[in-house]
């Protein structure tokens, strides 16, 4: 029988192949993995490789071709599971292909160089090129031709952010099997695709208060503070959750001096009264950052970070990273330069201008700025509503503007 959304499914390891399994997504679909536990498990194999390899994967156990392809390519892994384990040469051990290929890309110079946390992202879509691979035998990197890139990436048009990365990595991987001399072009450089469509959502004064208050009720002062703190400054949440008291921030002065992480840019940025009072309560007096996670007593995890804030935040579309983006966005409100938003932000003038092209709103508040740069307006004359908020009540206190 043809299995329908209210049908119950059969026996995952009957139906679909050994050690797959199934993760329901919300729509009703299906993430199909094959998940081999970590004792029978040869070394270099991955711990949950997406099926099916080949072909379309949408998760609709309906399809009975999609289904059949899951079942070959699961019987297909499974074969080569059982041949890694009878002591034979694994796969990924001999030859000139991705798994050598990998392990020669993250031992060079160039890999070791970049920060801890690129070094997983890029091991984590490293290990889906390596899945891939797995799944065709991992076969010479030599003989890799577009077309086989083009439909190993379209299995990521359901997401096309990892669809994006997992391309970037290629690329790397493709550039350094140059560099060793295994082929000379770059089938991946040629393949152009559109960067995602953000979905952040940008900051308001009023979302920053709220939610700033709820963290506070919610026993989370010092998320509070790194809310209101880059309200003001814009900077990257990696790089905020661990500035040091006395380090990057000068408590007498006011005043936050530090090297952007990604830019190395030298940024300066002194930070309103308000702001100066309530940091120098937020943090424990023997703490050397500035904001440190209650439960750990060190500084915030970036993972737990934000997990904690979701489970607080009173709007779902908020999310901590996009404050960057909105500290730019309203400074230009406030008629700043784009070379006055780079130097709080640290931003590139570039940057800043793209993220104003995507996210400046066109609103009356940007218009009757302009209108009063040009001298057309009074500066004291009150905007007028037309049906919307007035500058007077819509904007930041003055106090603690940017």
């Amino acid at each position: 029988m043809k299995p329908g959304p209210l049908t119950p499914m059969p026996s995952v390891a009957l139906e679909l192949g050994r050690y797959v399994t199934l993760r329901r997504r919300k729509d009703g679909t299906y993430r199909v993995l094959m998940e081999v536990p970590v004792r029978l498990r040869p070394s270099g194999w991955s711990a949950a490789i997406p099926l099916p390899i080949n072909g379309a994967r949408t998760g609709d156990l309906s399809d009975l071709g999609e289904v059949a392809r899951i079942r070959d390519d699961a019987q297909a892994l499974y074969v080569r599971l059982q041949q890694a384990r009878i002591g034979g040469p694994a796969p990924e051990a001999t030859g000139r292909d991705f798994p050598r290929l990998i392990r020669e890309w993250q031992t060079s110079q160039g890999f070791k160089a970049k920060k801890p946390r690129t070094q997983q992202g890029y091991a984590y879509h490293a290990s889906l090129i390596f899945d891939w691979s797995a799944a065709n035998g991992h076969r010479p990197v030599a003989g890799l031709p577009r077309d086989a890139i083009e439909a190993f990436l379209a299995l990521y048009d359901d997401r096309p952010t990892t669809r994006r990365h997992v391309k970037i990595v290629l690329k790397m991987l493709l550039d350094h099997a140059i560099a060793l001399g295994w082929r000379t072009d770059n089938p991946a450089e040629r393949i152009k695709m559109a960067a995602p469509e953000s979905q952040l959502t940008i900051w308001e004064w009023e979302d920053a208060r709220r939610e700033a208050w709820a963290c506070a009720m919610a026993g989370q002062p010092s998320i509070a503070a790194m809310i209101l703190t880059n309200w003001e400054i814009g900077q990257r949440v990696t790089d905020l959750r661990l500035f040091r008291r006395g380090g990057e921030y000068d408590a007498r002065q006011g005043l936050f001096r530090f090297w952007q992480s990604k830019t190395r840019s030298y940024v300066a940025v002194p930070v309103s009264d308000d702001l100066r009072g309530l940091l120098n309560t937020v943090a424990p007096a023997d703490s050397l950052y500035l904001f440190t996670d209650a439960a750990t007593g060190k500084p915030w995890a970036e993972q737990r970070l934000g997990h904690v804030f979701a489970a607080i935040r009173t709007r779902s579309e908020l999310q901590l990273r996009a404050l960057r983006h909105s500290c730019v966005v309203q400074q230009a409100r406030a008629g700043c330069t784009v070379p006055e938003i780079a130097a709080v932000t640290g931003h590139s003038p570039f940057s800043v201008e793209q993220i104003l092209r995507k996210y400046l709103p066109r609103d009356n508040q940007v218009a009757w700025n302009a209108q009063r740069k040009r001298g057309l307006i009074g500066a004291n004359r009150e905007q007028e509503s037309d049906g919307h908020p007035t500058l007077e009540s819509d904007a930041q206190p003055a106090a603690t503007a940017k």
